[in-house]
């Protein structure tokens, strides 16, 4: 009898360890600036999930490059050829731009592996991007007092700046290390493993899938399923049922 009962109380112990050392999620979002498909994910899915007690246990990496492909001219000036044309370039870049400079003028808050300042920005340029007679308008000044962007000159300057396509070209060299051409945008990776059909039910059931990783017993997960922590309990309880 003993045995058993020394069993079961290390299962115990090793579920209540699991509650104290929970890790945060990595997310990483490959997109672009003008993709239908991504506008919607970031702003139905992304962004409404990102403002709920969840976003705590998410460490979110955004990669504003798509099926982007960019070359080096003979006098090292970037050149960039992007899914929908030359206006999603300049909007990659924006977004670009934006990763770096509110990052560094913007602190993180506690508790948060992302800065949410950063994706409200994000966001919103992806919610109000609109066509024009001479392409398409990018409203980074309304943006930038709708989530509180201190300085968004700074974001205009680097995007209009070779700085900008420096980094850019960063994230294309990350996007194509990841797959040198992405087979679908956007594409949602989660915890650094990518799994395409998790992806593609990601970009419509964000919370869903999120949850799945999430081992902590929020309320927002208690309808997607037993986490982690809670099957490992239930495997116990039924076994000291079996056992006693």
């Amino acid at each position: 009898m003993f045995p058993k009962m020394l069993f079961v109380v290390t299962i115990l112990l090793s579920f209540f360890c699991v509650k104290n050392t929970s890790q945060k999620v990595p997310v990483t979002v490959y997109y672009e600036s003008l993709c239908p498909d991504s506008r919607k994910f970031i702003t139905t899915q992304l962004y409404p999930v990102l403002q709920t007690n969840v976003s705590k246990w998410v460490n979110l990496t955004l990669v504003p490059y798509g099926k982007s492909n960019y070359t080096q001219e003979a006098d090292n000036e970037w050149k960039f050829f992007c899914h929908h044309g030359p206006f999603e370039c300049h909007g990659n870049k924006i977004q670009a731009c934006a990763l770096h400079e509110i990052e560094n003028s913007v602190p993180t808050p506690n508790n948060y592996a992302f800065n949410p300042v950063t994706l409200a920005f994000i966001n919103c340029l992806m919610n109000k991007t609109s066509k024009n007679i001479d392409g398409y308008d990018f409203p980074i000044g309304e943006c930038a007092k709708t989530a509180n962007v201190p300085n968004y000159v700074s974001i205009e300057n680097c995007a209009n700046h070779t700085v900008g396509s420096t980094y850019l070209a960063a994230l294309g060299e990350q996007t194509h290390q990841f797959q040198k051409t992405l087979i679908s945008v956007p594409t949602i990776v989660f915890n650094n493993r990518y799994d395409k059909q998790e992806s593609t039910d990601a970009s419509n059931f964000f919370n869903q899938i999120l949850c799945k990783y999430i081992t902590q017993p929020l309320e927002e997960c208690q309808n997607h399923g037993l986490t982690l922590k809670a099957s490992l309990l239930l495997l116990t309880l039924t076994f000291v049922h079996f056992v006693f």
